[in-house]
């Protein structure tokens, strides 16, 4: 899987610095909402959306990190409790049987053998 990752980003770069150098000597003006940028080449404004929405990408990235962290943890905890829980339940079972006196109305238990 990450030689495929790499092969994709390798492929990614090749094209966009292919991509900028045919198209160094374009002057574009970008228009941002109510911002306007002065004459820049296109490679420049090109590559500031590119690094803006890989930095968009990283900051979505580490807060869904963040959240998967917090799920982990709350799952640990329950699985904790549950352990828990079973195993109060597992030696309630025999603490009961050996806690129960035996009288005449009760028999003793009966072992393969005796």
């Amino acid at each position: 899987m990450w030689i495929i990752r790499w092969v994709f980003i390798t492929a990614l770069i090749i094209t966009l610095v292919g991509f900028l150098g045919l198209n160094q000597n374009e002057i574009v003006n970008v228009n941002f909402f109510f911002w306007q940028s002065p004459p820049i080449p296109l490679a420049l404004a090109l590559f500031i959306a590119f690094a803006g929405g890989m930095f968009v990408q990283l900051l979505f990235a580490i807060i869904k990190q963040f959240q998967l962290r917090a799920e982990i943890g709350r799952q640990k905890r329950q699985v904790r409790r549950l352990q828990e829980e079973l195993e109060k339940l597992r030696n309630l079972a025999i603490e009961e049987e050996f806690a129960r006196p035996l009288n005449g109305s009760q028999t003793p238990i009966k072992h393969f053998g005796d």
